[in-house]
């Protein structure tokens, strides 16, 4: 049982990595599909701009995604579950309906799976978090990292939460240009943060023995 158990932590990252980047390359071709055959880009007006603006949070969404996860599988091993497997499923599922609601006049929608991309990549995040800290493996990384508590996991889960109560703000007040302009950028700060994040625990992971200790962060 227990060749079982080490044959699927050695394997699964790399089928993982597999599914999820032919799962990224089919969102990623559907995201220039929209662009090349959507009138709305290749108008002069407010909406153009606005749907360019959600190309770009989109774009950054899916990089952002696969740079989480392959940080992920890079630092630490796990004993993988049935739910892993059908993860980038999942994820795919969200983006490709992100990508059709990326349109004029689908904007709550579009912020609605946004918030659902968002929360379900911390969430599966920090359902391999759980469970990599068991493996021995992993306990020079998670020796200077604590355990999230339930007040890291409200903060994780913020951007998502802003970003639904504003698409039930535009559901109920209208697609209003500014509304939705200032709603797009704050999703592509959001994504900024989650990248900056990402970078942070990439270079501690590849920080040397010896180098200077980085400051202790949450599991996700």
């Amino acid at each position: 049982m227990e060749s079982i158990r080490l044959r699927a932590k050695t394997i699964f990252p790399s089928v993982m990595l597999t599914v999820l980047s032919m799962v990224q390359a089919l969102a990623l071709e559907l995201l220039w599909t929209r662009v090349v055959e959507s009138p709305a880009a290749w108008t002069l007006n407010w909406a153009a701009f606005i749907f360019w603006l959600q190309i770009v949070a989109a774009l950054l969404g899916f990089l952002q995604i696969w740079l989480f996860y392959i940080s992920i599988v890079i630092r630490l091993v796990w004993v993988p579950s049935i739910f892993d497997s059908v993860i980038p499923f999942g994820l795919g599922i969200v983006e490709f309906a992100l990508v059709e609601l990326t349109q004029p006049g689908m904007m709550a929608a579009w912020l609605f799976a946004i918030a659902l991309l968002g929360g379900s990549t911390i969430a599966s995040g920090q359902w391999v978090f759980i469970r990599a800290r068991r493996e021995p493996e992993n306990r020079e990384f998670f020796e200077s990292v604590s355990r999230a508590t339930r007040q890291d996991l409200v903060t994780a889960g913020s951007s998502s939460l802003i970003v639904l109560g504003m698409a039930i703000v535009i559901a109920i007040m209208g697609e209003q240009p500014a509304i939705a302009t200032v709603a797009v950028l704050v999703v592509i700060a959001s994504i900024g943060y989650q990248s900056n994040l990402t970078r942070d625990y990439w270079n501690r992971s590849m920080r040397e023995v010896g180098d200077e200790p980085v400051r202790a962060d949450r599991d996700a």
